[in-house]
């Protein structure tokens, strides 16, 4: 689990729940062919107009486009109510493999990650 919390003043950049929030982003494990659903539970105080999270994904031992689709830049609006989540497409092949992995990365408006999820990719064959 990743907890974004409020940065201080002096530091660079900003996180996206401001000083009153956090938010937590899920790890998610997802099967080969499936949409994938990744997470975000949101506690405090959301501002009314709500807040936009950017991300992007990046390979891990599992890699683009083969394994997952690519979002190299992503935003999620999130609400104080209801399930906050990004989705993202695990792709498949033939070949049975062990449990891959790659990264949404959480990030902030000038590139900086903030926080990482792992997403764990099941080969479908192994249902």
């Amino acid at each position: 689990m990743i907890v974004l919390l409020p940065q201080p003043a002096s530091a660079a950049g900003n996180l996206p729940c401001g000083p009153d929030c956090l938010a937590q982003s899920l790890d998610a494990v997802c099967w080969e062919k499936e949409w994938c659903a990744v997470q975000i539970v949101v506690k405090g105080n959301v501002p009314t107009s709500g807040l936009v999270l950017q991300y992007r994904t990046a390979d891990g031992t599992a890699s683009a486009p083969g394994d997952y689709v690519e979002v190299p830049s992503g935003e999620l609006s999130l609400t104080a109510e209801g399930v906050n989540q990004l989705r993202v497409f695990v792709a498949g092949d033939a070949a049975r493999e062990r449990d891959e992995m790659f990264a949404v990365e959480f990030v902030d408006g000038e590139g900086r990650t903030l926080a990482t999820s792992t997403v764990t990719v099941r080969d479908a064959a192994g249902r």
